[in-house]
């Protein structure tokens, strides 16, 4: 079923070409505009809360929230990437005398956000595409307490998508028997429908979980997008098969 993602039409609008702007002037303009503060830092990891759409027809406003997975990273040297449910974005990024944040300038793909609001933690950008504002709010990152990790986890669920630069165009749900047991000494086990693998796992200072690291053939990461005493959902992009793997797991009882 084809249906595109908020996060990917932020990330096609917000990410999809390197400007030519050289980084310092990124910089410096943004430290002349009303969006800068010597006290905030916002060149950091962002991770999508949630996104309002709003459509107008016939002078009535309909608001739909979305919930889509995804992060950006707005980086000092006037950079930015994305990773969302969609193909990965990088770009540059510039400020306007207008104070409002904007790719690629002076480009038939420019795009402008207004920037609803801008925080050490949070950060709010609007834009609009036809007759539809699309309202982005997300979050400052910040690892989980990995100590919660080492666990016996069950499987639950997982669910594939597969995407292409515009929408997911297929997914499915499937519920795999089996556990993820991730040991404090660093290595795991695994076991998925009878597939058995074991290894060593570590988790990096981006936060992200990665195993078998350096093994060619088996290593494989992914964005931990939940961990609590009693969840823990994973998700790994595989960029070649243009596909999202979303695990979901309970701690064993």
């Amino acid at each position: 079923m084809k249906r595109t993602h908020a996060i990917g039409i932020l990330a096609l609008v917000l990410f999809a070409a390197i400007s030519c702007t050289r980084p310092q002037e990124s910089i410096d303009r943004l430290k002349k505009s009303c969006l800068y503060s010597d006290k905030t830092d916002y060149f950091k990891k962002w991770k999508s809360a949630f996104t309002e759409i709003q459509t107008s027809s016939n002078g009535s406003v309909t608001t739909v929230t979305t919930y889509p997975l995804g992060y950006f990273w707005i980086n000092s040297n006037g950079t930015y990437r994305t990773l969302s449910d969609i193909a990965p974005r990088v770009g540059k990024w510039d400020v306007t005398d207008s104070c409002r944040f904007v790719t690629d300038p002076g480009k038939a793909i420019a795009r402008e956000f207004d920037v609803v609001k801008l925080t050490a933690d949070s950060l709010v950008l609007k834009t609009q595409i036809g007759g539809k504002t699309f309202i982005s709010h997300f979050v400052a990152f910040n690892c989980f307490d990995i100590s919660k990790l080492t666990a016996i986890w069950d499987n639950t669920e997982t669910e594939y998508q597969y995407y292409n630069d515009t929408e997911i165009y297929d997914r499915w749900v499937e519920y795999p028997a089996g556990y993820f047991t991730i040991k404090s000494n660093t290595q795991y086990e695994r076991l998925s429908n009878g597939n058995y693998l074991a290894g060593k796992w570590l988790v990096d200072g981006d936060c992200k979980l990665t195993l078998d690291k350096g093994d060619t053939r088996l290593e494989r990461s992914f964005e931990i997008q939940k961990l609590t005493n009693d969840s823990l959902v994973i998700w790994r992009k595989d960029t070649l098969a243009h596909a999202n793997y979303l695990q979901k797991y309970i701690r064993h009882r």
